[in-house]
């Protein structure tokens, strides 16, 4: 089997750092998000974080970005084999795959920012802790919940805000560290079925269509070639734990030898890099530049 590359993902929390329009239908995608209330350019350009990490814009503006990226890419010959997307990310994927157009899947996640923005809670990623410790954490935590299996000994909790700093000081028990994330709310928990819910009617009305490429999905951390599959894992998105070992591990069977993290960042190109030896993990500048 010759060279295979995968095209990794982020979810929201790699924000762009710059607006990156590589063609005139890409300005529409930035003008249609615009029309709906959301000046990603201007906040982008202006440095604005604190109105951009706000899940509500971070969601498409992380988006709009990774398929922009995807575009600056294919101008210099780089494309990929297999696409995965963490969490938000899943869905540059399925673009990227041919399983969604880009015009339908930027309503989609604009619809998602603003419904998983509306739940309250937070995240906290534990390290240093095998599976196991982190599960007695969840078991003893009211309403903790493994909401991301990211690597051996990184994972991240969802739970109600007052449960947090319980989190971390069992983890610091157990010899471990929690280290709040920056989010709005529990995702990939239970407490996200509403949100899951009221965004499934725009999921059941998008077209979608067979993967051109290789999709591995990190709700099922697997190979997924059937567009009726991938529509029903996007329904249960939301509330379902994403399960990046898994999906590395299946990017290793299907023989990818390098994978190109498309976002601002290397939080994905690290988690590879400590997870399988047989992948080459590189970020967007080192493919570009490297």
């Amino acid at each position: 089997m010759g060279e295979r590359r995968a095209f990794l993902f982020p979810g929201q929390g790699q924000l762009p750092t710059a607006v990156l329009s590589p063609s005139p239908d890409f300005d529409l995608l930035w003008a249609a998000a615009e029309a709906d209330g959301l000046d990603l350019r201007a906040w982008i350009s202006s440095g604005d974080v604190a109105r951009l990490a706000r899940t509500d814009a971070a969601q498409p503006a992380v988006f709009l970005d990774s398929l922009a990226r995807v575009a600056v890419l294919a101008s210099h010959g780089i494309a990929p084999d297999v696409v995965a997307g963490h969490s938000l990310g899943e869905y540059a994927a399925l673009v990227s795959a041919g399983v969604l157009r880009a015009e339908d899947g930027l309503p989609l996640v604009v619809r998602r920012g603003r419904l998983m923005a509306s739940v309250a809670g937070g995240m906290s990623a534990v390290v240093k802790l095998e599976l196991a410790a982190v599960q007695t954490i969840c078991d003893a935590v009211p309403d903790a919940v493994l909401a991301n299996y990211n690597g051996e000994r990184q994972f991240v909790l969802s739970a109600p805000l007052e449960s947090l700093d319980e989190i971390g000081r069992r983890a610091s028990a157990l010899g471990g560290r929690a280290i709040r994330l920056h989010v709005s709310g529990p995702f990939h928990s239970p407490a996200m079925r509403p949100a899951e819910e009221a965004l499934a009617p725009a999921i059941e009305a998008a077209a979608f269509a067979t993967p051109r490429l290789a999709f591995v999905s990190s709700a099922s951390g697997r190979r997924e070639p059937d567009e009726r599959a991938l529509r029903q894992l996007l329904l249960r998105q939301i509330t379902a734990p994403v399960r990046w070992t898994d999906v590395l591990r299946s990017l290793a069977d299907l023989g990818v030898t390098e994978a190109v993290e498309v976002a601002a960042g290397g939080v994905l190109t690290q988690l590879g890099k400590r997870a399988v030896d047989s992948i080459r993990f590189v970020t967007f500048e080192e493919a570009l530049h490297g």
